[in-house]
């Protein structure tokens, strides 16, 4: 995963490789930041799309192909036939990125850390699920933390943006596979905009599992303003609002409807929660101040991704010395 919120090893990778096949990509803000500086040392970019109108619309692109991505990988696949190149020293250079900045956290912390509980959750469940979510923090939390092991198996509003997307998709994933887990990941500020769902979840008793990290607000929206407004906070913060999800999930019938806020109990709760044969409700009280990292401000490029406390980043000299040239 890379880009805004991508790992910052895939985003040093972008930075260093000097050939780049884009496969359905459409360039977007959340992918390549600044167009314009984007790949600087690629000498080359491919890009296939099965839309004519994007090839060449964000990034210019030194050969394009309009055609199914399937199909049009396995033409290259059989037209590169007796193609042989020694990749070892690119991928030794990958591997060492991985060890150096992998994903991290406030590992230590007394509060109850969003990336703790999803790694919780990834030894009660070991990718055997299908998992949703709604629009936010919690989203990218996801998109970073959950092991995956099956395809089809991480459906989120990826390009739409919507929140509350979470819930009906988790609900719409059950009919259609009811003999597997899914889990709605979701946030306080996202649930909220579908939260009458919970009913049509106990009416059909579908046994999906709703997992709510409650920051007391709009978490993404908040970090922004922490970030880039000087701490100008505005409508982001609900910790004054009432809302007790327990009691609501209990008045549309949900039999296991809890609050955790004991970092101590987090696996254990976790695992009653999946284990739970019908409908289960779990809010987790996480850490305010919990931010996404690495994180690419708005109108930013690659080499001025944030990689917050927790992740090693590395020298800026490193980042303009024109890797591509070792590979």
């Amino acid at each position: 995963m890379l880009g805004m919120h991508g790992a910052a090893y895939a985003n040093y990778a972008v930075e260093d490789c000097d050939f780049v096949i884009a496969v359905a990509s459409r360039f977007d803000d959340r992918v390549a930041g600044k167009p314009k500086e984007w790949a600087p040392h690629a000498r080359a970019i491919a890009h296939i799309d099965i839309d004519f109108a994007e090839l060449g619309k964000v990034k210019p692109v030194n050969w394009g192909h309009v055609g199914d991505a399937k199909a049009a990988l396995a033409d290259l696949l059989a037209a590169g036939t007796g193609f042989k190149k020694d990749f070892s020293a690119w991928r030794a250079h990958l591997d060492k990125m991985k060890k150096e900045h992998p994903h991290n956290y406030a590992r230590e912390s007394e509060l109850i850390q969003p990336q703790y509980v999803l790694e919780c959750l990834n030894e009660v469940v070991h990718g055997d699920a299908i998992f949703t979510t709604g629009v936010g923090q919690h989203q990218m939390w996801a998109a970073q933390y959950v092991a995956l092991k099956n395809a089809r198996s991480f459906l989120t509003s990826g390009s739409m943006g919507t929140m509350g997307f979470g819930l009906p998709a988790a609900i719409g994933a059950q009919f259609a596979n009811p003999d597997k887990t899914v889990i709605n990941i979701d946030g306080d500020g996202s649930i909220r905009m579908n939260l009458g769902e919970l009913e049509t979840v106990t009416t059909y008793n579908l046994p999906v599992k709703i997992l709510v990290l409650n920051n007391s607000g709009d978490g993404m929206v908040r970090q922004w303003q922490r970030l880039f407004f000087a701490e100008r906070f505005c409508g982001s913060d609900k910790s004054l609002h009432k809302k007790d999800f327990v009691k609501a999930a209990e008045a549309d019938g949900f039999e296991f409807a809890k609050r955790l806020s004991d970092k101590a109990q987090v696996q254990d709760v976790l695992k009653q929660f999946v284990d739970y044969p019908g409908p289960a409700f779990l809010e987790v009280v996480i850490d305010q101040n919990a931010c996404v990292y690495p994180m690419i401000g708005p109108g930013s490029g690659y080499k001025e991704m944030v990689t917050g406390e927790f992740i090693p980043a590395r020298a800026v000299a490193a980042q303009s010395a024109g890797k591509a040239d070792l590979f």
